[in-house]
């Protein structure tokens, strides 16, 4: 019985044209995504040693605290907005979605990961070796300076958001995790979700006994802890290969030659 309700389930439906990814809209989120943090490290080669020393300045409340204030009121608001959308246009009939939609969806989300690998790789390779530098030059530490400002208050929260929509969207636009949580991507978002603490603990430590700062400090060992959460991710890849193979068994071998265009010889 479970066979035959497998069978289908994958059936693919009739006179559509095989799903592909999204190769345009994956490239272009890309490039916009990497301009972004090459204009905040743009801005901060610009500004930090200028008006970014003396976080009580008046130039540092222009030059930084406004940032700070935008970021922090935005960003949870933008993520708010975003979760509750994507839950209100949920699909109510996700089980019935044929195999071919949802082959395209698994699609869509490995472009998304794709793109998220590369922003991640970008951000961290710049923006935390840039506030390694800070600490290493710089050498004096508070809450809030010119690279804490970006890493953790546009960063940190940025990623919490992304993975916190990518969890309702995962669960309300794929069937084969509707009725079931993934717990590998579970781990992946609740170890990233660490890091928000442990951002809080890092600045209240700098302003009451982290006067002087290596980057290196115990007080940093955590963001790595929170860091390797992310492994969890593999094993969601593995998930979604599992059911995409499962789905691409309902296609004939003359099927997929007629949507390449090619010909039997």
């Amino acid at each position: 019985m479970s066979t035959v309700m497998n069978q289908d389930v994958i059936a693919p439906a009739a006179n559509t044209e095989a799903p592909r990814p999204p190769w345009i809209l994956a490239f272009g989120v890309t490039a916009v995504a990497i301009a972004l943090v090459a204009l905040v490290k743009w801005y901060q080669h610009t500004f930090s040693w200028t008006v970014g020393l003396d976080s009580f300045s008046d130039e540092f409340q222009v030059y930084w605290m406004r940032i700070f204030y935008a970021q922090i009121i935005g960003l949870p608001l933008l993520g708010a907005i975003g979760a509750a959308w994507l839950w209100l246009t949920r699909d109510r009939d996700i089980q019935n979605l044929p195999a071919r939609d949802e082959l395209a969806r698994f699609y869509s989300m490995f472009s998304i990961l794709v793109v998220a690998a590369i922003v991640l790789i970008s951000a961290l390779g710049l923006l935390t070796e840039a506030d390694a530098a800070w600490h290493q030059v710089v050498v004096r530490d508070t809450d809030f300076t010119p690279t804490h400002i970006f890493l953790f208050y546009l960063g940190v929260p940025a990623g919490l958001g992304g993975l916190a929509m990518a969890w309702i969207w995962v669960h309300t636009r794929l069937p084969y995790f509707a009725n079931r949580v993934s717990l590998p991507l579970s781990l992946a978002i609740i170890g990233f979700m660490m890091a928000g603490p442990v951002v809080a603990f890092n600045e209240w430590a700098h302003t009451f006994f982290y006067a002087e700062e290596l980057f290196g400090a115990p007080v940093h060992w955590f963001f790595v802890l929170a860091g390797f959460f992310l492994v969890f991710l593999i094993g969601f890849v593995i998930q979604c290969m599992q059911r995409m193979y499962e789905l691409t068994q309902g296609y004939s071998l003359e099927e997929v030659e007629r949507e390449m265009g090619l010909t039997r010889r």
